[in-house]
């Protein structure tokens, strides 16, 4: 199974840049979609095989019908534009339920869990915490909870956009960034908290020295710039956590560099 983790930073973007079309050719078992940015109706828009046209031509897209073999979850919050997560899965889940149970009210559609037989994967988006770090931590908390209660009947996989960089290998700048949201000791304190459950991260778990990140500026990829610190300024601070790493079997976590978003998606292969 495969399983793809990757903030899209809005899908009328991503969308625009090609998103549906690699979806097709990669042809992945689940998406976990975060910063979905659009409503419900304008979501399911997008992703309705009946109006997949080709934004180059007009013409119908080639890849129609592709997201036929999918289910679809959305959890698109209740503020316009802003937040939301969704999931397409081959698989036709046993149940799906929608934000953090008693823990959180979650009107910005931050969490969807699935749930096949013995493994559930919440797919959750983290607030920043640059103007709201008490509803980050806040947030944090009731997650920590809910995987808590999920691992006792659950193996789990959650993924998704943590906004925090565990350790210094996760970031290019950590001394500038002792200050700044994503790297601040309380967030990396929540953040293990939650890995103290008996959770591991799956890229670092089998790539304990790899320097690799899931986010970048989009202007550090625009190469015409002048020679500035852009490229210098990235995090992995995207993640798959995997608790019961016995019963599922990790093959693989790769973050490979897409163009479709200024993260990039994870993907974890495992065996169950």
């Amino acid at each position: 199974m495969k399983i793809v983790s990757y903030n899209i930073n809005g899908i009328r973007a991503a969308n625009r840049l090609g998103l549906i079309d690699w979806i097709a050719k990669s042809d992945y078992d689940i998406f976990c979609f975060q910063e979905i940015r659009a409503n419900e109706d304008i979501t399911r828009s997008i992703f309705s095989d009946s109006e997949q046209i080709s934004l180059l031509d007009g013409n119908v897209n080639e890849n129609f019908g592709v997201l036929e073999k999918y289910f679809k979850f959305y959890n698109c919050g209740s503020i316009p534009g802003y937040a939301g997560t969704m999931v397409l899965t081959k698989i036709k889940p046993d149940k799906v339920e929608y934000g953090l149970k008693d823990f959180w009210f979650d009107q910005e559609g931050r969490v969807i869990t699935v749930y096949f037989g013995g493994l559930a994967i919440v797919n959750a988006y983290i607030p920043n915490g640059n103007s709201r770090l008490e509803f980050k931590m806040q947030f944090l908390d009731a997650l920590t909870k809910y995987l808590e209660i999920l691992k006792n009947k659950y193996s789990v996989i959650c993924v998704g956009d943590f906004n925090i960089a565990n350790d210094e290998i996760d970031l290019t700048n950590p001394k500038e960034c002792k200050n700044k949201s994503v790297f601040l000791p309380i967030e990396r304190e929540a953040f293990k908290k939650i890995l103290a459950l008996g959770y591991v991260d799956t890229f670092r778990y089998l790539y304990p020295d790899k320097r690799e990140y899931s986010w970048r500026s989009y202007r550090s990829r625009q190469t015409n710039l002048p020679s500035t610190n852009y490229n210098s300024w990235k995090y992995r601070i995207d993640y798959a956590i995997l608790y019961n790493r016995h019963a599922l079997k990790l093959l693989d976590c790769e973050m490979p560099d897409l163009i479709y978003s200024d993260h990039l998606p994870v993907i974890c292969s495992i065996e169950n």
